[in-house]
């Protein structure tokens, strides 16, 4: 099954401004960053990407992720989404406040090198944990028991240590109090129609500056090629953020963008080729030095 860890309802913003419904997509990860067209359902994704091992763990089916929670996720933010880009902040009500919150929070954990660490770290940290204190095993331990804890678990509860950490993963991806400080910021919708160049679209899409706690944070997320959504913490930073020009924000955007991007970034065109390229170029120095 593909999961997409770029929603498709986000890709298809660049792609229905586009000539043949597709995105541009930009390989970063390859010499001379070629691009190719894609439809939204085919780029964005990796397949059972979220998906358990196993057909089910300790009672959790094996798309359980995808189907019950990024399903919702994504269809309640699809919905605040269109509201946004059509109509505004104040078109939103605090429950669709509340369903965009949760999709912001999910694009901070759902990308693949996140969710491959994920699960290695967990199972190491589950096994470890089993394995101390063997002595103690082997005092409750009966006739016919497997030798170590680590065994009796996977005997138990076959799946269990390798996917640990996807069982808490929705956990993670909806943790109630990042999701009532993201609600209380400062939300602003950006326009810029009047910029002569698009927003891209990485696929670590969604750009956290600093700490949930930090008073400089700005959470910036471009919605459409022409639109952008963001939130900050403090009221100092809110006002930095009203003198920025349109053109130069925009343009500060779309760094940030191809800086936090992992392997691929969108655009409705081939035409901002040539920016991606230098840019992507010169990551790639700093990382290489």
């Amino acid at each position: 099954m593909k999961h997409h860890y770029v929603p498709q309802f986000l890709l298809r913003a660049w792609a229905s401004g586009s000539f043949d419904g597709k995105v541009e997509g930009f390989r970063l990860d390859l010499n001379g960053f070629p691009s190719s067209r894609r439809a939204p359902k085919s780029t964005g994704y990796e397949d059972d990407l979220y998906a358990l091992s196993k057909p089910v763990v300790a009672g959790m089916e094996k798309q359980a992720i995808e189907i019950i929670f990024f399903k919702q996720v994504d269809n309640l933010a699809a919905r605040a989404h269109q509201k946004l880009v059509e109509c505004g902040l104040r078109s939103l009500t605090n429950e669709e406040k509340s369903d965009w919150v949760r999709f912001l929070m999910s694009l901070r954990v759902r990308q693949p090198d996140i969710i491959q660490k994920l699960k290695t770290e967990s199972a190491d940290h589950l096994a470890k944990t089993l394995g101390q204190q063997p002595e103690e095993y082997d005092e409750i331990a009966k006739k016919g028991d497997a030798p170590t804890l680590v065994e009796w678990t996977e005997q138990r509860f076959p799946g269990l240590i390798e996917n640990f950490g996807l069982s808490f993963f929705h956990k993670i991806a909806n943790n109630p109090n990042v999701g009532e400080k993201i609600f209380k910021m400062k939300w602003w919708l950006w326009d810029f129609s009047d910029v002569s160049f698009d927003l891209l679209l990485a696929d670590h899409p969604c750009v956290f500056t600093k700490g949930i706690d930090d008073p400089s944070l700005i959470i910036a997320l471009p919605i459409s090629p022409k639109k952008a959504f963001m939130a900050t913490n403090s009221e100092d930073v809110a006002a930095m953020m009203r003198q920025q020009d349109p053109k130069n924000l925009a343009m500060r955007l779309n760094e940030s963008s191809l800086n936090q991007a992992r392997a691929r970034i969108y655009a409705r065109s081939t035409s901002p080729k040539r920016f991606i390229q230098n840019r992507a170029r010169f990551r790639s120095e700093e990382k290489a030095s």
